[in-house]
């Protein structure tokens, strides 16, 4: 289990059971407009419109349809909610989904690079702000050519992959380990900004009009 899936249900005191099953809700195939996330979540973005084929390449099970209210609702309780897409991108989003703490074959750097190999480009971010969790990836063509991953709680850079992309010199995000006054630590800002840079940024979905209806799942 991932450093901060386990610390979060810790932090939520679950039973044995509720750690390996989301719990039952209701979702609703009425098509809604995008709702808005970002912080304390994971999300994968993927280039393509295709909902039924990520959500087949991901192997989710159980899936249902569910609109964004109810889909991001979802994720935020441990399910898969793959989102219909908005302006050629498709949304994954999983609060509790494995985090980059996780090792390299069963975490979302092994995940989004498969996610890759289908569609091409895929990313991740991941941000919590109880442990400083902050991580982003970014795969092309089956091949993982930047990632980035912090967790404050241990101080601890999980990885630093790659070299730095355009956008992340663009605004001077220029990570260390050196503890001094000029040390620069990343935050979840950094990693919406990276969201929006690479993809489109979560928290302005909210704006966009369009409707549509998604599927979740849950992976055995």
């Amino acid at each position: 289990m991932s450093y901060l899936l386990s610390f979060i249900k810790r932090l939520l005191k679950k039973s044995p059971q509720s750690k390996r099953t989301p719990p039952a809700l209701t979702f609703s195939n009425v098509p809604g407009t995008p709702h808005s996330f970002g912080y304390k979540c994971q999300w994968l973005t993927v280039k393509t419109a295709d909902t039924e084929a990520v959500a087949k390449a991901l192997k989710l099970v159980d899936i249902q349809a569910a609109n964004w209210a109810t889909g991001i609702a979802g994720a935020y309780e441990g399910y898969y909610f793959v989102s219909p897409p908005v302006e050629g991108w498709t949304f994954v989003v999983n609060a509790l989904m494995p985090d980059a703490t996780d090792q390299l074959e069963s975490g979302p750097l092994q995940t989004v690079t498969d996610l890759s190999v289908v569609f091409e480009e895929a990313y991740y971010f991941g941000t919590h702000r109880v442990v400083s969790y902050h991580a982003w990836a970014r795969a092309r063509h089956g091949r993982l050519t930047r990632a980035y991953g912090y967790l404050g709680e241990r101080g601890e850079t999980l990885f630093n992959h790659g070299e730095l992309t355009a956008e992340e010199t663009k605004h001077d995000l220029y990570f260390t380990e050196q503890e001094d006054d000029m040390q620069m630590l990343p935050d979840e800002e950094h990693v919406l900004l990276i969201a929006r840079e690479w993809s489109l940024d979560p928290l302005e979905l909210g704006k966009v009009q369009k409707v549509g209806v998604g599927l979740v799942g849950i992976k055995e």
